[in-house]
């Protein structure tokens, strides 16, 4: 593994053991055993990690162990790698729809999915008061490392609930000109752009209630904003075909210049 590391071996550690405390919480059944990886290198010890890194030219690293917690198997402890100097970060993935994305409307999967977020807050939060780096605080530095544009290439709606990812999916559509308008959710969303009529719609397809994909099936449904394209960014296991109609897929995490070229591409495809 040739690419520099802000964190070490020690911190991945800690971190894991972080994410089980919460993952596992005493009293709640059958508990894993947590990984022992004795004297091994870092090299070593995320070549145990499935990597995930997005297959683009501007690949964002990503390694990930898919440990599950008490109430769901597939939530993942992940290091990826932020757009904001290459460094590094811990995240707990939900990955809320690697089993029933077409079951996300039913009241049991929606306080199954509440019951992910809250134990994904939890971690995160431990992981920074020990001074372990997020997504939450790299995303922040990153921000404001994107200068805004001059000209003006268009108006674009990001629709996300987590703020990190809105600030920072912002911050780099604005660094490439465009003007942007934020939401927390997909009803929002659809009156934001009944509203205004955005050039584009960027949003998140893991969110509860209304999710990506729905957001881009009401837009579609309707004569009057049929032609905005929707770009869903998503760290879930999904295709382009799973989220029709929406226009395209970007896979988290992403670059600068991933997310410039798949915006482009649409533009200029609603544009010819």
């Amino acid at each position: 593994m040739a690419q520099r590391m802000n964190i070490r071996r020690e911190d991945i550690v800690r971190a894991l053991r972080i994410y089980w405390r919460h993952a596992w919480p005493e009293g709640a059944g059958v508990c894993p055993v947590l990984p022992d990886w004795g004297d091994l290198s870092l090299p070593e010890v995320l070549a145990r990690f499935a990597d995930e890194s997005a297959r683009t030219p501007h690949a964002c690293h990503r390694y990930v162990l898919r440990l599950g917690n008490h109430a769901y198997p597939h939530m993942k402890f992940a290091i990826e790698q932020c757009v904001y100097r290459g460094d590094y970060y811990f995240l707990a993935d939900c990955h809320d729809d690697a089993a029933a994305p077409r079951a996300s409307d039913s009241g049991e999967w929606q306080s199954l999915r509440n019951v992910n977020y809250q134990i994904k807050l939890a971690i995160e939060a431990e992981w920074e008061r020990a001074d372990l780096p997020t997504f939450r605080t790299l995303s922040h530095e990153a921000t404001s490392s994107f200068s805004r544009a001059g000209q003006s290439n268009g108006r674009i709606l990001i629709v996300d609930d987590e703020p990190a990812n809105a600030e920072l999916t912002g911050a780099m559509l604005r660094a490439d000109g465009f003007g942007t308008e934020t939401v927390a959710s997909g009803a929002d969303a659809l009156a934001r752009v009944n509203e205004h009529k955005p050039d584009l719609v960027v949003s998140d397809y893991e969110m509860p209630g209304m999710n990506g994909r729905d957001v881009a099936q009401h837009l579609k449904a309707d004569k009057d904003t049929a032609q905005i394209p929707v770009l869903i960014c998503t760290y879930a296991e999904v295709t382009v075909s799973d989220l029709k109609p929406a226009d395209a897929l970007l896979r988290r995490p992403f670059s600068r210049q991933d997310l410039s070229a798949a915006v482009g591409k649409l533009l200029k495809r609603r544009a010819s």
